[in-house]
């Protein structure tokens, strides 16, 4: 019984997403060693089986609880270690070479709305229990913005310059980043007065 219900966790669709899990500290070190192709090779790999593991899933009807909750994990992990170690700081990773960094407020909005998105569905779950905490559209189209993002500075990395490209996809994900975030608020306020308790009955 319990080697079936293994078997039911370890689908295809999930061992996609703990491949994309165990690139995540190669990808580190590949940074850490101003190795910007291999890091760009690692990221668009984990792309790819972004995308297999939920044409997978969907398609094969392998949708795990364990993967609702490690796909997204598996990305944000990702994407938050290139906004770390690509960021331009005042003199963390001053010694790694790069010709290209992300600025530094954008990757503090960037972490900062992730970290209120989590907030938020905390805050769902302990006071109505609800589980599941759909990403909006805009949510969705903030991700790609971002993972577009950390391609195009992981290529001018790797090609040793800079091109006009970066200054659009920063200002565009910025963009997305701040309506995303507070479209998610109002939605998040629109659960509530879903969720709330009803109006009192006149005795």
């Amino acid at each position: 019984m319990r080697i079936k219900r293994l078997l039911g966790i370890v689908t295809l669709a999930n061992q996609l997403t703990f491949l994309r899990l165990v690139a995540v500290p190669f990808f580190v070190l590949s940074i850490l060693s101003a190795r910007f192709d291999i890091a760009l090779a690692l990221f668009i790999g984990a792309a790819v089986t972004d995308i297999l593991d939920g044409l997978t899933a969907r398609m094969l009807q392998q949708r795990t609880p364990l993967g609702a909750y490690l796909d997204p994990a598996a990305d944000k992990l990702l994407m938050t270690a290139a906004f770390i170690l690509m960021t331009d700081y005042p003199s963390m990773f001053k010694d790694i070479a790069m010709a290209a960094r992300l600025p530094i407020w954008l990757s503090v909005l960037a972490i900062s709305r992730d970290i209120f998105i989590v907030l938020i569905a905390l805050l769902m779950y302990l006071a109505y229990g609800r589980t599941r905490f759909e990403p909006t559209l805009w949510g969705k189209l903030t991700t790609v913005a971002e993972a577009l993002l950390i391609g195009v500075y992981l290529l001018a990395n790797a090609l040793g310059r800079t091109t006009i490209v970066l200054d659009i996809a920063t200002w565009v994900t910025l963009a997305l980043i701040l309506y995303s975030g507070f479209h998610y608020l109002f939605h998040a306020a629109r659960m509530v007065r879903d969720e709330g308790p009803e109006p009192s009955q006149p005795g």
